[in-house]
């Protein structure tokens, strides 16, 4: 680049820029290929990492080569790649998020999923920071992917022996969105949102796990007046950990209404909510199945089980803003 010259070039002049040219462009190809040649080791790494393959001192290796710090605890994070324009973005979405997050950010692509291996910071709590990367995928989403399907599940902080453990767990939270939830919004669940029953949600038969919401809370979902309190109380009566009163501050009402209606579940559905182990686990599972499908009496103050796209129209924004999206079957996925 010549910035100034204060007569017309010479040819030789002229001959010598064409040259600097050359050569600042020959660089620039180098440069280009050494960081994608870095970039395809890091993924490599990654994958080896994920699959628990190759030998702790040849990752050590690697890793020191790359400067990646194989030994740091990180948060996995499956994210479901079922758009081909999602799955070219493998890089730039964890560039977005090393810049957003500010710790290292390792990826790798299998074939329907990309994988992100996000650095724990020391200073931060478990839950702060699985909240912190929930909240940056969302906000990724609706950076790089407007009007794309975003399906994100993400695992708790693990050590580098555990993140085989860590993929499947986070692939069956994708699964339970994939499988329950509707496509109108971007999706990300942490693997402790679902809990174990993940397991059942995931594996499961659609037709058969639809049976046993039907057998468990039937009665609370035709409609009936009053029903849709006793769902919005039983949510709430789980998420205090089954706290009377947590639970009624939490709705506004006396103690002795939370008490009323979860005698009302119990004469309704036959199931004792408050005094049997496995009539609870039974209803939890039955409502986080309707929380995924979006059942309006079950809100969520977790903004991320659905963040919407801007392709959603205002009035159904508004109605799912703090609450999952509407159910709808999908396809089985293969394993990334």
């Amino acid at each position: 680049m010549i910035d100034e010259h204060p007569s017309p070039l010479s040819p030789t002049d002229e001959y010598a820029a064409a040259r600097s040219a050359r050569r600042i462009g020959a660089q620039f190809l180098v440069q280009r290929r050494i960081a994608r040649v870095a970039w395809n080791a890091k993924s490599s790494l990654t994958r080896q990492l994920v699959r628990g393959t190759g030998a702790l001192d040849d990752l050590a290796a690697s890793g020191e080569y790359l400067g990646v710090n194989i030994h740091a605890q990180r948060v996995l994070v499956y994210i479901l790649a079922s758009h081909h324009d999602l799955a070219d973005s493998e890089r730039v979405l964890a560039e977005w998020m090393e810049r957003d997050l500010g710790v290292e950010v390792l990826s790798t692509r299998g074939s329907e999923g990309i994988l992100l291996l996000v650095e724990a910071r020391e200073d931060v709590g478990a839950l702060a920071t699985v909240a912190r990367v929930k909240d940056g995928l969302a906000r990724a989403a609706n950076a790089l992917f407007q009007g794309q399907e975003f399906i994100a599940g993400v695992s708790s902080i693990c050590e580098p022996t555990a993140l085989a453990r860590a993929y499947r767990e986070s692939r069956e939270a994708v699964l339970c969105i994939d499988r329950f939830t509707g496509r109108a919004f971007h999706r990300i669940l942490a693997v402790d949102d679902l809990g174990p029953a993940r397991l059942f949600l995931a594996h499961g038969e659609i037709s058969a796990v639809r049976h046993f919401v039907d057998d468990v809370l039937g009665p609370l979902l035709r409609k009936a007046p009053g029903t849709v309190d006793l769902l919005h109380t039983l949510q709430c009566w789980f998420d205090t950990a089954r706290n009377v009163r947590g639970s009624a501050q939490r709705l506004g009402v006396h103690e002795n209404t939370v008490r009323l209606r979860l005698a009302r579940v119990h004469a309704l559905t036959g199931l004792d909510v408050a005094g049997d182990a496995s009539d609870q686990l039974s209803i939890q599972t039955a409502l986080l199945v309707l929380r995924l499908q979006g059942h309006p009496a079950l809100e969520t103050d977790d903004d991320n089980w659905a963040a919407s796209d801007s392709d959603t129209p205002p009035a159904e924004a508004q109605r799912h803003e703090r609450r999952a999206s509407p159910g709808s079957p999908a396809k089985e996925r293969r394993s990334a």
